[in-house]
């Protein structure tokens, strides 16, 4: 709130009028009292007593504020109590909206930084932490900071400048019976500190089972398809309920805490009424004390209870938010995706070679992933790499664009090692297509153009017909303009394979990787990519994770992963006359494949559109 703290003083100071004004109301109780409901007063020259000063006994009257020909006792605090409470509404007005406007700027502030550094966050981080948790720490989290900062905050300063007036007037109206009142408070502010701590490990523990709730929310609308498959529906929903049961428990516990704070503070008012009551009394009965001192008294310290009382909501509340909040400053905490090294330069455009140079590499002190990985691969060369599941064949391709950095060696593009580059310049020379292409709910046209605003309509369209799409796109409602929908859900797998490679197109970033880009299709579906892929790689260099015997036959160069080291390098031929682990990779996953389909993909590959051929 820093930011905001100029606007913050003047809304505070605007609150403090008005909590002066609650004090001042308290004072006007005893010129009701003894002026204005007294007949005595109203004879000609009678004066209205506001309050008498304890340390000389001087008496301050309302008539001193008021011109001479004012002596009246109604006119004098009829006026004075239209003024009161329009000065005291006027500045609680304006103070509460500046103080809730820094609250929510604040609080947007917050939300932005947490997701700002959420994105910045390396790969691996993503893989340590729910998305569900992950948007409930965003969203849910930080609306508990929300509504403490904004819809507490203003109400806190209002109230502690209320209480805080109202106490200096229950002391200068009688400070004997003030300080007897003091003495109880400790009995209630200890309990109340001990509950604050109660509320807040119940709130974060309650903020976790939230985010457990998130979480199988998305991953039961994401996987519907899944779930009523298997006849799971029962089993989510008891699971579902189980957290949700969960939640209710920490939920009831810091609720019981919020509700016995109030109870504490009822009966602290009540006791000390009672002995208030009883001490006035006789002061009453021996003179030295009126019946409107008393009034005010009372009034004062019967209005300083509800300040006090919403002062330890505030608190409350603020409990609330940090135990909520304790993750998201975990989160704001966290360093950031290294962007590069101080004095990193710009990567020249891409023209000779990609190289990996000893590269190893190890997830978080684990077992390698990859180990001592040499190779090299041409401007222009289609590269495959080929092994098992978990071989590190998307490891190893995610170093290129920095998605991870190895453990030891060196990736370099024309010599230079990436990891002296700016990042920047090392992605805008990369195009990446996966096989889940992540599709936004916006516009065909905003996800064709993602990150290069601007594009000329017709080089859009080329794109779009070079990646056989063009035609699928005119067919929609709105066309280019028509809405996805989440995750573009609207489209058939390779409808969304084609929207990503054209997209790709338009990026023309002269390497270009593919991992496992068709191994979700059917036959096709597959086609049409195979023919998308055909344009989208020529005249690039190309790393190909790859599933489809026409993929891997086309390629200059194939790299089999084993246990993450390169066990066989060669083409397609070679490889499968040394009869090694890609002939028996071949034997298992492609021998099968239907050559004729195989045939017909690679020549529809292979006949290429008028406009993608320009394209091209």
């Amino acid at each position: 709130m820093r930011l905001y703290r100029a606007r913050l003083g003047l809304g505070v100071a605007f609150l403090l009028v008005a909590g002066g004004g609650n004090a001042v109301v308290a004072l006007l109780i005893r010129p009701i009292l003894d002026s204005v409901l007294n007949p005595q007063s109203q004879l000609p020259g009678a004066l209205t007593p506001l309050v008498t000063l304890p340390w000389n006994k001087h008496v301050i009257y309302l008539n001193s504020f008021y011109p001479p020909w004012i002596k009246n006792s109604w006119p004098v605090f009829a006026i004075a109590l239209l003024v009161i409470f329009l000065v005291k509404g006027l500045t609680e007005f304006a103070g509460t909206m500046i103080v809730q406007y820094v609250g929510l700027s604040a609080v947007t502030d917050l939300r932005n930084r947490v997701y700002a550094k959420l994105i910045r966050q390396p790969i691996g981080f993503f893989q340590h932490h729910t998305i569900g948790r992950l948007m409930s720490a965003t969203i849910n989290d930080v609306e508990r900071v929300r509504i403490a900062m904004s819809e507490y905050l203003a109400d806190f300063f209002l109230q502690a400048f209320s209480f805080a007036a109202l106490a200096a007037v229950v002391l200068i109206v009688n400070w004997k019976m003030a300080l007897g009142a003091i003495v109880f408070l400790p009995a209630v502010l200890l309990p109340i500190g001990k509950l604050g701590k109660l509320i807040r490990n119940s709130v974060q523990k309650s903020q976790t089972r939230l985010g457990e709730l998130n979480q199988m929310i998305q991953e039961g609308v994401a996987g519907n398809r899944v779930v009523k498959a298997f006849g799971m529906e029962g089993f989510e929903i008891e699971r579902f309920r189980d957290t949700a049961r969960r939640l209710l428990r920490e939920n009831v516990r810091w609720i019981s805490a919020y509700v016995m704070n109030g109870v504490l503070m009822d009966l602290l008012g009540a006791v000390l009424i009672a002995l208030a009551l009883l001490y006035a009394r006789d002061q009453i009965n021996h003179q030295t004390m009126t019946v409107g001192e008393f009034g005010t008294f009372v009034s004062a310290m019967l209005l300083a209870y509800t300040p006090l009382k919403r002062v330890g909501t505030f608190y409350q509340q603020l409990e609330q938010a940090r135990g909520a909040t304790a993750e998201v400053f975990d989160f704001l905490a966290l360093g950031e995706e290294e962007s590069e090294k101080p004095g990193a330069v710009t990567l020249p455009a891409f023209s000779r070679e990609v190289a990996l140079e000893k590269v190893n590499f190890a997830y978080d002190h684990e077992a390698p992933v990859l180990r001592n990985i040499d190779l090299t691969a041409r401007a222009g060369e289609v590269v495959a790499i080929v092994g098992s599941s978990g071989s590190g064949k998307t490891t190893l391709v995610n170093l290129l664009p920095r998605f991870a950095s190895p453990s030891s060696g060196k990736v370099r593009f024309d010599g230079h090692d990436i990891e002296d580059v700016t990042l920047k310049s090392l992605r805008e020379q990369i195009a990446i297509v996966t096989q889940e292409n992540i599709l936004f709910n916006d516009t065909v046209w905003n996800n064709l153009c993602y990150g290069r605003p601007g594009m000329p309509k017709e080089k859009v369209i080329a794109a779009a017909q070079a990646a056989w799409a063009h035609d699928f796109i005119s067919e929609m409602p709105d066309g280019y303009q028509t809405m996805l929908g989440d995750r573009g859900q609207r489209l058939s797998g390779g409808q969304r394979q084609r929207l990503a490679i054209a997209r790709a197109i338009l990026k023309d970033s002269p390497i270009l990787i593919l991992d496992e880009a068709t191994s979700e299709l059917d036959s096709e579906s597959e086609m049409e990519v195979q023919k998308a892929l055909a344009n989208l790689m020529i005249g690039r260099t190309v790393f190909v994770i790859a599933h489809r015997l026409s993929t891997i036959r086309r390629a200059n160069k194939i790299v089999v992963l084993d246990g993450g080291t390169i066990c066989e390098r060669g083409t397609h031929q070679e490889l499968i006359g040394r009869g090694g682990l890609y002939s028996r990779l071949y034997e298992m996953q492609f021998a099968d494949d239907d050559a004729p389909q195989q045939s017909a993909n690679e020549s529809a590959a292979i006949a290429l559109p008028e406009s993608a051929k320009g394209m091209a």
